[in-house]
């Protein structure tokens, strides 16, 4: 059911939407009354999810778009294509980014960091570059990135996926600063323990290594990690905390970090 239709008549671009956590902040521009272009590298894998996101919506109210973050020509074939959509666009989500493997960083491949470097923090940067000439200055433009719970906290074995991260949280300010003079807000989400596809399938993994139900593991891992809630996230729940950032409701909101994280990380300030 959807929130409110505080995002009609919105143009969103999402990147890395084909799946997880993209897929599911789609999904909530989308109930939001918003239209949705969802951009990633497979492109039999973006058609079957811009099909699965256009159940019970209008025609036309999603656009699939084939897109490779950490290529710059294919990046500004992307934008100029949801440009040529719906004659603008208001909402950029910067979320594609890889999923790295657990590892001390002192045994991470170095090229393996680089490459993530290159996917999220430039990918988030080059994106948001191509996409700034096009987003509205009147007041509906706003980028809205996807960072994760390993910037704010020491996770063992994250270290990797915590410095891009960290990356992304300075990114998120330092544009915010410069894009407010085109009236453009810049924010950012910071998901916790979530469950996506990628997670499920790794904690059933996890279940069947240690003799477990994956209900089991993932208890488990709420318990390691302290989160306050005491459960993971639903998908839908970090997708409506990405439409908040990007509607009217946070209009006077830039350069922000939004936890929803289930108090994994517990700020003091």
């Amino acid at each position: 059911m959807a929130a409110g239709w505080n995002l009609e008549g919105r143009t969103a671009f999402v990147t890395g939407g084909s799946r997880g956590l993209g897929f599911a902040i789609a999904q909530a521009l989308l109930e939001r009354g918003a239209k949705v272009a969802i951009a990633a590298r497979d492109e039999a894998a973006v058609k079957a999810a811009a099909g699965r996101l256009a159940a019970g919506f209008a025609a036309g109210d999603v656009l699939s778009v084939v897109a490779d973050v950490t290529d710059a020509e294919s990046v500004n074939s992307a934008l100029a294509e949801v440009q040529a959509w719906q004659g603008g666009l208001d909402i950029l989500v910067n979320n594609a980014g890889p999923q790295l493997t657990p590892s001390p960083l002192a045994q991470v491949d170095e090229e393996v960091v680089a490459s993530a470097f290159d996917t999220k923090l430039i990918g988030f940067l080059r994106v948001s570059q191509a996409a700034l000439p096009f987003l509205s200055g009147t007041g509906s433009g706003s980028i809205v990135n996807v960072v994760g719970a390993t910037a704010h906290a020491v996770i063992p074995n994250t270290g990797a996926t915590a410095i891009v991260n960290a990356g992304v949280v300075a990114l998120t300010s330092y544009l915010a600063s410069e894009a407010a003079a085109g009236n453009v807000r810049v924010n950012a989400i910071s998901p916790g323990m979530t469950k996506t596809e990628g997670w499920l399938t790794k904690t059933e993994a996890m279940a069947k290594q240690q003799g477990k139900s994956a209900e089991e593991v993932r208890a488990g891992m709420v318990q390691g990690l302290g989160i306050r809630l005491n459960r993971w996230a639903e998908p839908a729940e970090i997708g409506a905390a990405a439409a908040f950032l990007a509607s009217d409701d946070a209009s006077y909101m830039t350069g922000q970090v939004l936890r929803v994280d289930g108090g994994l990380t517990k700020p003091v300030a």
